[in-house]
């Protein structure tokens, strides 16, 4: 099977015995839903569907929201990708937001929001030690940073066998990398759902 990047061309649907959606461009893909405005409701939605981990800092940062979820699959599929936009002030002035993505390797949409050409991180791993840590399911997960991303900071590793992605903006927001960031996987923490402080949708989603 090809490679399963997230793109934004014209799909067709599935054909009989088929799972996956096929773009002329990319092959066979799993499409990003459209973009969900942040509500309670729909978060736990996600959480519901989802195949993969909905990561979140908990407690969020001092005045952070939640702002908005989008995945990339379908009704058959659940949910393979997941961005979880958090927004708030950044530690050095100014607003700052935040995208967690968490994907199966090859899907890419981790990589778009990242401003990156292929789907993956490519050799980071092996030209240097860890940048940072999180503690991801109470886990210590190493983090690299990704060079040459203009004006957001990236940071990516692994987490429960899949890509774990943060995206901040401004980049040096990204500094919140080295305060032991404490993210919770949404499907494990579902009461916590009804006490995330909910804010307007982050802009980031379409940056």
């Amino acid at each position: 099977m090809a490679e399963l990047p997230v793109d934004l061309l014209p799909l067709h649907s599935p054909g009989p015995g088929a799972e996956l959606w096929s773009c002329e461009v990319h092959g066979s893909v799993y499409p990003v839903q459209p973009i969900l405005a942040p509500s309670l409701e729909v978060l736990a939605s996600v959480v519901h569907r989802s195949q993969v981990p909905l990561w979140l800092p908990w407690p969020l940062p001092h005045r952070w929201v939640f702002s908005g979820v989008a995945y990339a699959g379908d009704h058959h599929t659940g949910a393979r990708a997941t961005v979880v936009a958090a927004s708030g002030p950044s530690p050095f002035g100014g607003d700052g937001d935040m995208l967690l993505i968490a994907e199966e390797m090859g899907i890419g949409l981790g990589a778009r929001f990242a401003g990156l050409a292929g789907p993956d991180p490519g050799p980071i791993f092996e030209d240097t030690a860890a940048h940072a840590k999180v503690y991801a399911a109470g886990r210590p997960t190493p983090m690299w940073s990704v060079p040459d991303t203009g004006d957001r900071a990236v940071f990516v590793g692994e987490a429960r066998g899949m890509w774990l992605w943060l995206v901040l903006w401004p980049a040096l927001a990204g500094t919140l990398l080295y305060e032991d960031l404490v993210l919770t996987d949404l499907r494990d923490a579902t009461s916590e759902i009804a006490q995330l402080p909910v804010g307007s949708l982050s802009p980031r989603f379409f940056a």
